[in-house]
């Protein structure tokens, strides 16, 4: 769960940020969160290793290493250095929120629904929003 929810929430950054998604799979909505069900088939049958949630190939068992650009990678630093030690709990807690894009798709469209990158997208604009305000406000308080 914990490695779903740091996808999802890189994926809702790089669209963003990039205008793309990170990934080409949608997420869907289940009872924990959003899941991407390639990632989680991969790692029930392979498994993950290390702090990182690294996956390993089927085929020769060394760590999949991804074709990302520096944008993508600097996102996903981030995202790690900002949600890395929260608990699976608490990053599917996030997802669960009212108005969040899970919430739509699970509640409005019924379980296990797709969630839209629409949605994905004004959810993590609001998030980027909110924080540049409280940031602003931060530094006019100084």
């Amino acid at each position: 769960m914990y490695l779903q929810k740091l996808v999802y929430i890189s994926n809702g950054w790089n669209l963003v940020i990039n205008r793309e998604t990170l990934i080409s799979e949608r997420p869907q909505a289940w009872d924990n969160g959003p899941v991407y069900v390639s990632l989680w088939r991969h790692v029930k049958d392979w498994g993950y290793q290390g702090v990182h949630c690294e996956l390993v190939s089927p085929l020769n068992g060394e760590i999949i290493r991804p074709n990302l650009n520096k944008s993508e990678k600097d996102i996903i630093d981030h995202v790690w250095a900002r949600y890395g030690n929260y608990t699976a709990a608490q990053l599917s807690d996030m997802t669960h929120e009212p108005g969040t894009p899970w919430t739509k798709a699970y509640v409005g469209r019924g379980r296990n629904s797709e969630l839209d990158d629409n949605e994905v997208f004004e959810h993590y604009t609001k998030l980027a929003l909110a924080g540049r305000q409280q940031r602003a406000q931060a530094e006019s308080g100084r």
